[in-house]
């Protein structure tokens, strides 16, 4: 019999300071999947919850010798699987109905094929909140609003490509990650309302807090920070360890901020309001490339590559 290693890695989430001298936010619960063979070595970088809490979609494997990063569903809190969809997940939409992957954008119920993508090209894709539309960016060309209901480009914006995107809460504002700066675009319009400028990096992720008044950034080396998105202010600006981080994860009370970092496989768990770290944990041999928070709030499930896994939040290393 094969061993595999310990592929999701769970952890509880204590409230910070709800206890005298508490030491840690993070308490490992348990791992989801079978992991992979120790000679099948596979990767892992997306999980999200469903918004009730009762499911896991990731491109976890649903078998030890699955190394095809297809699109799994996973029961929570059980881990029981219950659903696998061809596809590489890379974003999905609120409700789960669409999901973008490298091909393009499938309807994840049939996975039909809805808006394709070039061959031999790399497209980052923001779901619109209320499942109308998708915005789509490459590095060498404009962003673009596509209909899902029709596959029609709906409104292009700017001239330059992006390297990350999110949509606020509220369907109206597009930001665009760059080199340097987030733009921020009116959807309506098509007209840029902002520039946030002081990265001093390629702003690789991008995330708007519940309520759409705060804007996360994570850079491809280690930075993070938080603008109040209505006064254009910059709330923080802290720095962890690794390269890329992963689109950050607000906590639905919006106190907490999760990333993930590549080179480091760590996750990080930060103050949302002023950047001080609360809390971190090794997850991965190589990269955590999601994290991602229960609706309640208790839970952060983070990615794990299927490799020799030496921290004890992993069943690997245990």
């Amino acid at each position: 019999m094969r061993k595999t290693v310990g592929l999701a890695a769970l952890l509880a989430l204590a409230v910070p300071g709800a206890a005298a001298g508490q030491d840690h936010v993070l308490r490992f619960v348990k791992t989801i999947g079978p992991g992979w063979a120790l000679d099948k070595p596979g990767w892992m970088s997306f999980v999200a919850f469903s918004a009730d809490g009762t499911r896991i979609l990731s491109d976890a494997p649903s078998k030890p010798d699955d190394t095809s990063g297809g699109l799994t569903i996973w029961s929570f809190p059980k881990g029981r699987l219950i659903a696998r969809v061809p596809g590489q997940p890379k974003a999905v939409s609120r409700e789960w109905k669409f999901y973008a992957a490298n091909d393009g954008v499938h309807e994840r119920a049939s996975g039909r094929l809805l808006i394709a993508q070039a061959a031999n090209t790399f497209s980052l894709y923001a779901f619109s909140p209320d499942d109308a539309y998708v915005a789509q960016a490459r590095h060498d060309a404009p962003i673009r609003l596509i209909s899902l209901a029709s596959g029609k480009v709906m409104r292009t914006f700017g001239t330059r490509g992006a390297f990350s995107l999110a949509i606020s809460p509220d369907g109206r504002m597009l930001a665009a990650g760059h080199w340097d700066a987030v733009m921020l675009w009116d959807i309506r319009s098509g007209k840029r309302v902002a520039t946030l400028r002081g990265f001093g990096r390629y702003v690789d992720s991008l995330s708007f807090r519940r309520d759409g008044r705060v804007l996360a950034a994570g850079t491809d080396w280690g930075g993070v920070q938080a603008w109040n998105v209505r006064a254009r202010k910059r709330l923080f600006s802290a720095q962890v360890e690794g390269a890329d981080v992963s689109a950050p994860a607000f906590s639905p009370d919006g106190r907490l901020i999760a990333v993930g970092t590549y080179g480091s496989g760590t996750v990080w768990v930060l103050d949302a309001h002023t950047g001080k770290l609360l809390d971190q944990a090794r997850v991965s041999g190589a990269g955590c490339g999601s994290a991602a928070f229960s609706p309640d709030g208790r839970t952060l499930i983070t990615p794990s590559t299927g490799g020799l896994i030496t921290w004890p939040y992993d069943l690997g290393g245990r």
